[in-house]
């Protein structure tokens, strides 16, 4: 075992604030962008990631708060929410156990690690995958859970918290930009530091003569992923009048980092989910909210024409690079890898006919996409436990902005719940399976500053106690 560079800053500093929770869930916030590194490497195949770093140490903080007797308020209702995810987590325990050797080689399944010379399809056989993805379902679930508990406290800086995972997307947007910058005008860049696990393959990607860009991340799809729920989180957040971390630059700078990785992904979700949150934001806001996001919009799309106008007059040839990218983009359905994931998600598909609805057991087949990929490992089950879950979670957030609409915790539930919804529609597209840190750190953080929300909004305005009626006198035998 050796720790890495970006370990040396990780684990002191976690040290540091291990008695202070706030700081590790800010930490683990900014460190889950670094996805594609490592913060010890163990065995010499496996890389800790740096999020869990702090992410562990938050768990034992929660883990020894509860040993020493403390408990958290709104812990019912967060405990109540987080049902379907627990039953998921238990579902994926006992499968990958039972379901491997109950369909071996009965199923064609493709691996967690294919074969780097052949790689294909598979007789279904209990493997690695079947160890460590419920080891990190079950390292998210848990810290979802410790998140949700401990937004429930009195006091918490919210806006601190959510100022962190808006660095964090500062960090991710500045690495993709020096990446860019390296790979068109061999700016040095530091990729043993940013891809130092060794379970990641990272390898240089093109579209053609335009290079794609993944940033932190393994690959451009991950940068996707992540740039996905930050732009929704920044527009949503911007249409509800927060105002923190300069959203109106951020958001902008994602966007054009979303570009800049070529993703067909990034692209459905800015051509499809943006628009549609904009007008979303528009018809549900006042007259000064709608005239405020027109006003927004008209000066974004004015300053990009400005910024990048005079950069294609100077130089045309990226008119071509451009080109070359929509083409590209537009012609997808006919790649062979196109090609490859539509087979590998039918034979997903395939497999839940063939257990009978089960699945094949949690981590027992890799797809390119997020429903085929539960529903292969999870059976029905699984997918009936994230729909549950979604409502718990809409259901709760509801409550919780009826109950106390100017509440300081607002701000949280409004973006993550924004970012969640952008990574989800990402993770529909290309994204075997959602296995991100900060993922269901923002999870944790909407169900727990909602149940406070609740809880707060309860406080403040009681209801009144029930007082019956006075009974008016007798008539003729009769009340009156």
């Amino acid at each position: 075992m050796h720790i890495t560079i970006l370990g040396i800053l990780l684990v002191p500093l976690s040290l540091f604030w291990a008695t202070k929770p706030m700081r590790l869930l800010q930490l683990a916030f900014v460190a889950a962008v670094f996805e594609a590194a490592a913060a010890l490497v163990i065995g010499g195949s496996f890389g800790l990631p740096p999020a869990m770093v702090p992410g562990l140490l938050f768990i034992a903080s929660i883990v020894l708060q509860y040993a020493l007797g403390m408990r958290y308020p709104a812990e019912g209702p967060v405990l109540r929410t987080m049902v379907p995810l627990l039953a998921l987590l238990g579902y994926a325990l006992i499968s990958e156990m039972v379901l491997p050797n109950l369909f071996a080689g009965k199923i064609m399944v493709w691996p967690q690690k294919p074969d780097v010379i052949q790689p294909s399809l598979v007789p279904l056989a209990f493997n690695s995958g079947n160890i460590t993805q419920p080891l990190y379902l079950s390292m998210n679930v848990t810290v979802a859970i410790s998140a949700a508990l401990f937004m429930t406290r009195r006091s918490i800086p919210y806006r601190a918290v959510m100022s962190a995972y808006l660095l964090g997307g500062y960090c991710a947007v500045g690495v993709a930009f020096w990446q860019f910058a390296a790979r068109v005008a061999g700016v040095p860049f530091p990729n043993d530091v940013l891809y130092s696990n060794p379970g990641w393959a990272i390898v240089e990607q093109s579209l053609g003569s335009v290079p794609r860009i993944q940033g932190p991340f393994s690959e451009p799809a991950g940068l996707a992923f992540y740039l996905s729920g930050l732009c929704f989180c920044c527009l949503w957040l911007s249409a509800h009048g927060h105002r923190m971390m300069r959203l109106n630059l951020l958001l902008p700078l994602a966007i054009l980092a979303m570009l800049l990785s070529t993703s067909t992904t990034g692209i459905l979700v800015l051509a499809v989910g943006l628009p549609a949150t904009l007008l979303l934001a528009m018809f549900r806001a006042n007259r000064k909210t709608s005239g405020r996001l027109i006003k927004n919009t008209a000066v974004l799309m004015v300053a990009g024409l400005i910024a990048l106008g005079p950069i294609f007059v100077l130089k045309p040839t990226l008119v071509d690079a451009v080109t070359e990218v929509v083409n590209e983009t537009m012609t997808k359905g006919d790649s062979d890898s196109y090609m490859e994931r539509t087979g590998i998600d039918a034979a997903a598909f395939a497999s839940l006919g063939s257990t009978y609805g089960l699945g094949v057991g949690w981590g027992g087949f890799r797809t390119s996409s997020f429903l085929p990929g539960l529903l292969a490992n999870a059976g029905l089950f699984g997918v009936a436990m994230v729909l549950w879950m979604f409502v718990r979670v809409a259901s709760l957030g509801a409550r919780a902005k009826a109950a106390a609409k100017e509440h300081p915790a607002r701000c949280v539930v409004d973006g993550f719940s924004a970012a969640l919804c952008g990574q989800l529609g990402a993770a529909m597209l290309s994204a075997p399976m959602i296995a991100s840190l900060g993922f269901f750190l923002q999870l944790g953080c909407v169900v727990g500053a909602a149940a406070r929300m609740s809880l707060d909004g309860r406080i403040s305005h009681p209801r009144l106690p029930f007082v019956p009626a006075p009974r008016l006198p007798l008539m003729n035998g009769r009340s009156s």
